[in-house]
């Protein structure tokens, strides 16, 4: 069962050998540049209630406890926890376990994997507010993106670059230029029209992008043959998490971006957050996330902590993403199977701990 998983001519220990190497690397070089960039390191709880989950419910882990009454469940994010210390910090960030309850685990799908967080407020970027711009604030958001993927990027290129070269025969000049060269851009619309003319003509404003269509649009954007990371910006609000701030420009949209990657997909979600509460209550009420919540018997007040936060202005405006540790890493050795670069996912394939019984 392991050696499935396994690239060619390489054994088991050798393999998680690498990727275990790699990790150390991308981890202490992400942390080192947050610490530079004046961050706090944050440790966040892996045991928590709804607001722990991203946008699909139906993935979260549901935690057995013997106290009567409890809703808890297995953390897919650290983004609430982080806007919790932003009452204290201006900038935080941490390395959390994610979990997914995946039906099954395949070449595009973990059930755990690691999640590297960072939320910012304003004042970072010289704004209060009463200043507070959301157009620079999510230009910001992208850079601030950028220089954390780069810098694991360039940490592993010095550390590892005869390791991804003649173990995984990957191209480690288009590497280097994705530690060095802007991220390439396109607007979820343009996405839309662009893969309309491209073969998926069934593509509507408003669907959800699978990892055939990023795939697409990471083929078509590196036009000169590189492997560059792409940024797809300004989805429509209905498809994302409640607190993605709406841009006041358009108001289909809300000032998110997803960082997709060659070989991996997608390997970031972020967005501005809403800070007005008026705002953030009814985009909650409206949510699908929401409806789901209340469909499995939870209740308003399971997010009142948060929305008290926001309505007493107890954090400035602020904006974060999550870069999943294993599409990095699925990407630096240019692996097509996101298995192949879990450290969780070869340990089960010993343990045996996530077969049905």
């Amino acid at each position: 069962m392991i050696k499935h998983l396994l690239p060619t001519n390489l054994s088991f220990n050798d393999h998680f050998a690498n990727i275990v190497n790699i990790t150390q690397t991308a981890h202490q070089a992400v942390l080192k540049h947050y610490t530079q960039a004046g961050l706090t390191y944050v440790d966040v709880p892996a045991i928590v209630g709804i607001t722990g989950a991203c946008e699909n419910v139906d993935t979260l882990f549901k935690i057995q406890s013997h106290q009567p009454g409890l809703n808890l469940f297995f953390t897919q994010t650290g983004q609430l926890s982080l806007e919790q210390a932003l009452q204290v910090f201006p900038g935080a960030c941490t390395i959390i376990h994610s979990g997914r309850d995946e039906e099954i685990e395949d070449e595009r799908h973990l059930r755990q994997f690691r999640l590297i967080e960072e939320e910012f407020d304003c004042t970072m970027i010289g704004m209060t507010r009463e200043t507070y711009n959301e157009q620079a604030m999510f230009e910001n958001l992208l850079q601030h993106i950028q220089q954390a993927v780069q810098a694991m990027f360039s940490a592993i290129i010095k550390d590892h670059s005869d390791i991804l070269a003649q173990a995984y025969q990957h191209n480690v000049q288009n590497i280097k230029l994705a530690s060095t060269q802007p991220f390439l851009r396109i607007r979820y619309e343009d996405t839309i029209q662009l893969l309309n003319h491209n073969g998926f003509t069934d593509l509507r404003f408003g669907d959800d992008l699978h990892s055939k269509h990023e795939a697409k649009i990471v083929q078509l954007l590196n036009t000169s043959g590189t492997e560059l990371p792409v940024f797809i910006t300004h989805y429509p609000k209905e498809i994302k998490f409640f607190n993605m701030k709406v841009s006041s420009i358009d108001a289909r949209v809300c000032l998110s971006a997803d960082l997709i990657l060659p070989y991996s997909g997608e390997a970031t979600g972020s967005a501005v957050r809403e800070h007005d509460f008026t705002k953030l209550n009814e985009r909650l009420l409206a949510s699908t996330m929401y409806k789901l919540h209340r469909e499995r018997g939870g209740t308003y007040e399971d997010f009142k902590w948060y929305l008290t936060i926001m309505e007493q202005k107890l954090t400035n405006p602020h904006a974060g993403y999550g870069i999943g540790n294993d599409r990095i890493m699925q990407y630096i050795l240019g692996l097509t199977d996101i298995r192949q670069a879990s450290i969780f996912t070869l340990l089960n394939q010993q343990t045996g701990d996530w077969l049905r019984k």
